[in-house]
């Protein structure tokens, strides 16, 4: 007769298979709440810059004079 004192390997596995899928779940219902309900105005691109601030306008190769 098997001790009762051993766990069940199978009962263990079962458990953090379980939890793993619950957690996933709470994720997944997390995730798709924040997309249907988060902000009511969705988020805008960032500005493009101005072509004529800093260093976006210097040329890559350097001027030899």
């Amino acid at each position: 007769m098997a001790s009762d004192k051993e766990p069940n390997i199978w009962l263990i596995v079962l458990k953090l298979a379980a939890g793993a899928a619950a957690l996933a779940g709470l994720v997944w219902l997390a995730l798709w709440y924040s997309e249907n309900y988060g902000t009511g105005q969705p988020m805008t691109p960032p500005l493009k810059p101005k072509m004529d601030w800093g260093i976006a306008n210097d040329s890559p190769i350097r001027n030899n004079r």
